[in-house]
């Protein structure tokens, strides 16, 4: 060889080389750039970066007190991670999908050619396998060959090859279950599954909603409460200057009311900033038909909250069998249970010898050049397969019954405390109900004697420190009030949520 060629060659093997050690090196990831653009909240004040086009005519928006139910339809229709939950069914049923993809019809062929050796021959296979849910499996096909074959050899037929059909029956082991069924049984309780996870999804949901939306009305009455105290020390400052002047009080009184002027405006400020907090809380379970956050304006707040209605002492039993009725977890602790048993029947049925009755029949399509092959025949055979120790199928059952031994003791202990919560809750409601009374009577009271104290005032029969002292204790009266209603009514939404009464899904068609 020539050094030009020597040279040449030696260009083409460390190219060959270098091909080589670029296919075989992994490339690297490389993460999608993050999108920084946000939707800002309707009402919110926030602007995107770049300025969307506006809309020809942009939609009015909502007028009047906004209810807990215009919230909640928010909530079922248009609230991102209840629409996320509802995706689990789709990913159950693709999954359920996947898995009858055991069952597909497989299409095999082979071709082969001995090159080197006494005997040269081509061989052509084609089968088509269609496994049953029965546990069987079917197949047929066609075979030809040509050369000569040893006698030995199945793959040899003659000219015109031959049609081959058979069936393989399993016996023992992977008779009334497989693990193709036992897949696709699974995949199916997965779908039944997927209802209770929406379910305990949209309760969660559905009493975050209700308890944000009562703590947002709970603050726009605690701003009208603290407007109200500032209303009434900015009201009396005229009457205090008279009173100076004509000397009835002291010239230090105009500066102490200043003071407290100066004092309810920083609570005021607190609780506007209370009341936008709430309110943005609020929005994001409150959505535009765009599917944008809304923070509800101060103008939509209720006037109150809705009446308090005490609950029947005789509905305890009632409700707490209601409860264990709708409750979605304890529903997907059974579902997982009859999941985890078709792993212990196939651990089951797994520890069993594996013997197959194998028939095949077989018609060939010419007479040459073996005179030894009939027209038509048919085999019948077995096979047998045991491993000796069964350490797999042993280890998987005794890993699915101590499993189901955990799953029912897990079932056990949700059902005593779904009975422990509908107690609780009730003695919550209860005592709240209670308490609104006293709260309600209180309130009134020191209305009643904030205005005697006023009246004492201008007739001179008291001064300044005591209507401050009653102006406080009628402030404390009422904010107590508004937090024993919250309570009422976050106590209602939880006995909602424990009764499970958000989590009745209605059935999906063909069920």
């Amino acid at each position: 060889m020539t050094a030009p060629s020597r040279r040449s060659a030696a260009r083409g093997a460390v190219l060959v080389v270098a091909a080589l050690a670029a296919a075989c090196e992994v490339g690297s990831y490389r993460p999608a750039p993050f999108d920084p653009s946000f939707r800002p909240p309707v009402g919110s004040g926030l602007r995107p970066r770049q300025e969307e086009p506006p809309k020809p005519q942009p939609r009015p928006q909502p007028t009047g007190p906004l209810s807990l139910d215009e919230v909640l339809g928010s909530v079922n229709s248009r609230y991102p991670p209840y629409l996320s939950a509802l995706l689990e069914r789709d990913l159950a049923s693709g999954r359920l999908k996947q898995s009858l993809g055991n069952f597909d019809t497989n299409l095999t062929s082979k071709l082969g050619s001995r090159v080197d050796g006494y005997y040269e021959a081509n061989t052509l296979e084609a089968l088509i396998e269609q496994p049953l849910t029965t546990g069987d499996l079917v197949y047929g096909g066609y075979r030809i060959s040509d050369g000569q074959l040893p006698d030995y050899d199945k793959g040899r037929t003659q000219d015109n090859g031959e049609i081959v059909a058979g069936v393989r029956l399993p016996l023992f082991r992977d008779r009334s279950i497989d693990r193709r069924r036992a897949t696709v049984r699974q995949a199916q309780i997965d779908v039944e599954i997927a209802d209770p996870v929406i379910a305990r999804a949209r309760i969660d949901f559905v009493r975050a909603a209700a308890r944000t939306y009562f703590a947002w009305v709970a603050a726009g009455q605690r701003l009208q409460v603290t407007r109200e105290l500032l209303r009434l020390a900015t009201d009396r400052v005229g009457a205090i200057s008279r009173a100076v002047e004509r000397q009835f009080l002291a010239p230090i009184d105009v500066d102490d009311n200043q003071r407290l002027i100066a004092q309810r405006q920083v609570l005021v400020a607190r609780a506007e900033r209370t009341l936008q907090q709430a309110a943005l809380e609020l929005s994001l379970f409150l959505r535009d038909e765009d599917d944008a956050p809304v923070v509800p304006a101060d103008n939509r707040l209720p006037p109150g909250l809705d009446p308090v209605v005490p609950l029947d002492a005789a509905q305890l039993q009632t409700d707490t069998e209601l409860a264990i009725l709708q409750r979605p977890e304890l529903r997907r602790f059974q579902l997982q249970i009859d999941r985890v048993e078709t792993d212990r029947q196939l651990a089951e049925n797994q520890t069993l010898p594996n013997l197959d009755l194998i028939v095949e029949a077989s018609r060939s399509l010419g007479d040459d050049p073996y005179g030894d092959i009939n027209q038509n025949e048919l085999f019948i055979g077995g096979e047998v397969k045991l491993p000796l120790q069964r350490r797999d199928a042993f280890g998987r059952l005794e890993i699915a019954q101590t499993q189901l031994s955990r799953l029912r003791l897990e079932q056990g202990f949700a059902r005593d405390r779904v009975v422990n919560e509908i107690a609780d809750v009730r003695s919550a409601i209860q005592a709240a109900v209670d308490q609104l009374a006293a709260a309600s009577q209180n309130a009134t009271l020191a209305q009643t004697l904030v205005v005697a104290e006023n009246r004492s005032f201008e007739l001179g029969r008291s001064n300044l420190l005591n209507i401050l002292v009653r102006e406080r204790e009628l402030a404390e009266a009422r904010l107590l009030e508004v937090e024993t209603m919250l309570d009422y009514h976050r106590a209602r939404a939880d006995y909602r949520a424990a009764l499970g009464t958000d989590g009745v899904i209605a059935p999906r068609d063909g069920r």
